[in-house]
């Protein structure tokens, strides 16, 4: 089972980069589902059920055996779930309020052998704590666009003079957690 090819059920452009930077050879596929459909009050209930519903859509269209690892991601602030930002303002208040709270990036991660359809998942969690956010830089960041592509409106990549310490690994926070990632697909081969 090691020599099945890999899928990433994700169009996300952070998600390809961690799993090249992990050196696993790989091909994408889009799941095309409603996320907004999908609804829990625990968050770490809410993006295993995400990352289950987007492994059953790609099942169905996936015709050789392989390996296919799907993801969900949200952010909790202050107890705020938030997803991707639904406008620029929405993106400044979630900005902003990253001096006062730090944005907890909660991660599911479900790995399918669709030969076998047997699944292994699991749930990471890191902290990224944040320095006050000039609103010039905020406006720099969404005229930019990519926060507005991701959960709870920031990426780390753009903001490094105004990050502070992260609890947890960074490639959580960027939507794959290598090493949940890597347990999962070792998991899945034995």
């Amino acid at each position: 089972m090691a020599d099945l090819p890999i899928i990433l059920g994700s169009s996300s452009k952070w998600r390809k980069e961690v799993l090249e930077e992990m050196g696993i050879k790989f091909t994408c596929m889009s799941p095309d589902i409603d996320e907004k459909a999908i609804r829990h009050e625990d968050p770490k209930q809410m993006t295993l059920m995400i990352s289950r519903a987007k492994a059953q859509a790609l099942l169905e269209k996936i015709k050789q055996p392989s390996i296919l690892i799907t993801s969900d991601q949200v952010i909790s602030c202050n107890g705020e779930v938030r997803e991707k930002p639904s406008s620029p303002e929405e993106c400044k208040k979630f900005l902003a309020s990253y001096a006062q709270h730090p944005a907890e990036c909660i991660t599911a991660v479900v790995v399918t052998n669709t030969q076998t359809k047997e699944s292994v998942e699991g749930v990471s969690i890191a902290k990224q704590y944040f320095k006050p956010i000039p609103e010039s830089f905020m406006e720099e960041l969404i005229a930019q666009g990519d926060v507005m592509w991701c959960c709870g409106g920031f990426t780390i990549e753009h903001m490094e003079p105004y990050l502070d310490h992260l609890e947890g690994e960074k490639s959580n926070v960027t939507g794959l957690p290598k090493s949940l990632t890597q347990d999962l697909l070792n998991r899945i081969r034995k």
